[in-house]
C-alpha cells in the first residue's frame, strides 16, 4: 500500500514528457524551416527567371538604334529566354506560366518539398509551392 501513494518513479514519467514535447518542438521547427528555405529559393529562381526574361531584347537592334523606346520585347524571345533559364536551374521546378504585358514578364513557378518530420501526414510526403514574380524592361532613352 505504501508503494501505491509515494512519489517514486513521478520525474522519470515528467522527463518522458518533457524528452517527447522537445522532439515535437523541433521536428516541427525543422520543418517548418524546410518548407520556408525552400519557397524562398523558389522565389529567387522565379525573379532570375523573370529578370532573365526581361532582359531578352533584339541586342542587334538596341547596339543599332540604341536604348530607344522601339526596343520592345518579343514574345517568343521572353519564353525561350524563361525556359531556358528554368532548364539550367537546380531542383525539381516547372514553369507554370510566362506572361508579357506592355515591358513587364510574369513568371509563375512550381516546386515540391519534403520536410523530414511532416512528410508524413500527406499521401506524397510532399507540399506544393507555387511563387509568381515579374521584371520590367527598363532602359534610358538617348537624349
Amino acid at each position: 500500500m505504501r508503494r501505491l501513494h509515494g512519489d517514486r518513479g513521478s520525474v522519470m514519467i515528467l522527463s518522458l514528457g518533457l524528452l517527447v514535447v522537445c522532439v515535437l518542438a523541433i521536428g516541427v521547427v525543422v520543418d517548418a524551416s524546410t518548407v520556408f528555405l525552400a519557397r524562398r529559393s523558389l522565389q529567387a529562381q522565379a525573379d532570375s527567371a523573370a529578370l532573365a526574361g526581361a532582359q531578352a531584347i533584339d541586342v542587334e537592334a538596341y547596339y543599332q538604334r540604341g536604348a530607344a523606346s522601339g526596343i520592345r520585347l518579343e514574345p517568343t524571345r521572353v519564353r525561350t529566354a524563361v525556359e531556358r533559364y528554368v532548364r539550367r536551374s537546380a531542383g525539381d521546378v516547372r514553369l507554370r506560366a510566362v506572361a508579357l504585358a506592355d515591358d513587364v514578364v510574369i513568371v509563375r513557378l512550381h516546386g515540391v518539398v519534403r520536410p523530414p518530420f511532416s512528410g508524413w501526414l500527406t499521401p506524397s510526403g510532399s507540399y506544393d509551392l507555387e511563387v509568381e514574380a515579374g521584371a520590367t524592361l527598363s532602359y534610358r532613352p538617348a537624349t
